[in-house]
């Protein structure tokens, strides 16, 4: 031990060892070095300038939006720029029905109805069960009289066919015109409303010269005396000769009893 201690007293001459419990020496090397160390300190708080950081105001998130027509000659690169360097091509295509049905699946799968299974329930009728009762007069047996009837004639017995023609197209010359018709042969064949189309031609004099019957009734039994009696139509001349007229007409069936 005794080696130990010289060795401490050495390094302590030599300055190497500094005893924290006690100083060594005199005691206003601790005096300078505070007196040292205020006036340091305090040159340092009196020449700089100690401001509080202040917090700063964060940037608005703002965005220009420019439209731009794409389809316009000068903007024609830029269009085609957009289409190679951006993802605008992979938007969704509506004409994709996959992702329609994607989204459809997967609402229904959310809200998919519940299943309704029905119960049957008896239900007995009360008891004792109730009896209908009518209105005094009113029972099944009792009918009541019915009302009168006003009984309405509108036509006689015995029908009066007629042909009604009608001017369809043509010049002037030829009125409208009737004439009684009846088929004895067979009268359910007579029908009111039904119609012949018939083309007549005539001279200059008032004469006529073919009468022809639409091809629907060339076969009709009653067509022909209806173009017989159509031949004898009173046509008005002209005063000079001319080429021949022709009128388009529309003979119909009718029915005119009498009062």
């Amino acid at each position: 031990m005794f080696w130990r201690y010289r060795k401490v007293l050495r390094d302590r001459a030599a300055g190497m060892v500094f005893d924290w419990r006690r100083g060594h020496g005199s005691s206003y090397r601790v005096l300078i070095a505070f007196v040292v160390s205020v006036a340091f300190w305090g040159g340092m708080y009196g020449f700089l300038e100690v401001r509080e950081a202040t917090s700063m105001e964060l940037e608005q998130n703002e965005i220009d939006v420019a439209v731009v027509d794409l389809d316009a000659e000068q903007n024609r690169w830029l269009a085609e720029l957009i289409d190679r360097k951006t993802l605008f091509q992979q938007r969704w295509n509506v004409n994709d029905s996959t992702v329609i049905d994607h989204v459809v699946e997967e609402a229904m799968a959310a809200t998919f109805p519940r299943g309704y299974d029905p119960t049957l329930r008896q239900i007995s009728l009360p008891q004792p069960e109730a009896k209908l009762a009518n209105l005094p007069g009113m029972g099944p047996d009792v009918l009541p009289r019915p009302d009168a009837v006003s009984s309405v004639r509108y036509a006689s017995e015995k029908g009066n066919w007629r042909i009604e023609v009608k001017i369809i197209e043509g010049p002037d010359g030829l009125k409208p015109f009737g004439f009684p018709f009846e088929w004895p042969q067979d009268p359910k064949l007579m029908s009111e409303g039904e119609i012949w189309s018939i083309v007549l031609t005539a001279d200059w004099r008032g004469s006529v010269v073919a009468v022809e019957g639409w091809w629907e009734k060339a076969n009709d039994v009653r067509t022909q005396p209806v173009l017989d009696r159509l031949r004898s139509a009173m046509i008005e001349p002209v005063a000079k000769k001319g080429s021949l007229r022709t009128w388009r007409l529309e003979a119909e069936v009718v029915n005119r009893p009498a009062e």
